[in-house]
This record gives C-alpha cells, sequence and structure tokens, in this order.
C-alpha cells in the first residue's frame, strides 16, 4: 500500500518565518476597498458600462474594466480617450451615481471574513485606514451601507490626489497626511495597479480575492486565509 504524503515540514515552517518577519513591526493596515474588502467590482463594471452605453457607445466594445481597476472614475474616462471637460464630468457624476444607487439597493456586498478581520485588528490594537481610487462620497456611501466605516480612522480618496492607483500618490497622502511610517503599515490589495502603487510608496503589500495574482509573492488567498492564517498566528 503507498504511503500517504507526508506534510512539507521545512516549507511550512519558512511560510511561518515568512509570516512573522512581514508583519513584525507592523501596526497600520491600508486596505484598499473595491475587490479587497467589498464585492464592488461587478456593479463599478455595470455602471461603466451603462454610461458608455448612453453616451458613448462606441466605445463599450473596446472596454475592459480589468484595465481600469485601482483608478478614479474621471481617470478611467480620460483613458478612454475623453477629453473635453463638460462631458467628462457629466459621465463621471452618471457613473458614479448609478454605482451608488447600486449600493443603495443591496448590490454591493463586503466580502467573507471583512468585518471578523477588521473586527480582530481593531481588538488587537492596529490602526486601520483605506486607500481607495473610488470617490469619498461613493466610498463612504458602500463602507456606511456595509457597516464597516468605523474601522478605521480616516479615508484617502481618489478626488484627493491628481493621479491614482498605480502611481503611488495616494499611499504617500496617507502616509503623509497621517503620520505614518511606511515600515510600520502594510498595503491590502487585490490588483496589480494596487500592488504596484503600494510598493512605489515604499509599502509591503498582501494581495487577496484574486486568483489570477496567485503566482505573486504577494498573494495569500482570501480574507480568511489572511485572518486566519496570517493575523491570528501572529498575534
Amino acid at each position: 500500500m503507498a504511503r500517504a504524503a507526508q506534510p512539507a515540514w521545512g516549507n511550512i515552517l519558512k511560510e511561518e518565518r515568512d509570516r512573522h518577519s512581514l508583519l513584525q513591526g507592523v501596526t497600520c493596515f491600508l486596505f484598499d476597498l473595491d475587490g479587497t474588502l467589498i464585492d464592488s467590482s461587478p456593479c463599478h463594471e455595470l455602471a461603466f458600462v451603462r454610461t458608455l452605453e448612453t453616451d458613448q457607445p462606441h466605445l463599450v466594445d473596446s472596454f475592459n474594466y480589468e484595465m481600469h481597476k485601482g483608478k478614479s472614475t474621471r481617470e478611467t474616462f480620460i483613458d478612454l480617450g475623453i477629453s473635453n471637460g463638460d462631458i467628462l464630468s457629466k459621465m463621471t457624476e452618471k457613473k458614479q451615481s448609478r454605482y451608488r444607487q447600486m449600493v443603495e439597493n443591496g448590490e454591493v456586498l463586503a466580502f467573507p471574513y471583512a468585518l471578523e478581520l477588521l473586527t480582530a485588528l481593531r481588538h488587537n490594537k492596529f490602526r486601520s485606514w483605506v486607500v481607495t481610487g473610488a470617490s469619498r462620497r461613493s466610498a463612504e456611501t458602500a463602507l456606511t451601507r456595509l457597516g464597516l466605516l468605523d474601522f478605521f480612522e480616516a479615508l484617502v480618496t481618489g478626488d484627493e490626489t491628481e493621479r491614482t492607483k498605480p502611481a503611488p500618490d495616494l499611499y504617500l497622502k496617507c502616509l503623509q497626511s497621517h503620520l505614518i511610517e511606511a515600515s510600520c503599515a502594510i498595503a491590502i490589495e487585490d490588483a496589480l495597479p494596487g500592488i504596484q502603487s503600494a510598493m512605489a510608496a515604499g509599502l509591503s503589500v498582501m494581495a487577496v480575492n484574486n486568483a489570477e495574482l496567485s503566482h505573486l509573492p504577494q498573494y495569500v488567498g482570501t480574507l480568511k486565509d489572511l485572518h486566519d492564517n496570517w493575523l491570528l498566528n501572529n498575534v
């Protein structure tokens, strides 16, 4: 009879050391929002598509939401070639209004274990911020609707910087405005532009919820994996 495969204890011990090393000295968690804490990407994509359908229908077929994750609504439309200021402002407001209506309709949900993770962080005296390319109004609407807003000391949003992710501006603003040392903080992201943004700001990063990033060393799995395998074993 073939023997059952034995655990690779060396690999397990190395993972434990890596976890301890990565979180050593960390007191602040800087969370992306869409796709990281809340399952909002499908609603954002639909809001973009519906706005393009009514205002710029020739762009619908070529629109790929994945290419624009982490960017502000305005920046996304600029990337699509919309340069007229009045049209840009009107389309930005339409898209954001459509998204907020979906939030109010209950179409946006928190990811499993978002609440448990944030509760555990607060219980263990970690500090938390949101750093997102979303507008402040949209971010606050979603977090309030889902009962998560009070877990964060502040939000840094896409309408506060000239550039959003993958540029480092949002994370740098958070670090500078709230007197956070990069060595004491870690960013939690779900998309490559966000990872690039955080790393450019000098931060360590953990990536979650996106299996397409599983080949990256920053990928840790789901929020439950982060909660169970990383946080609880290092507090």
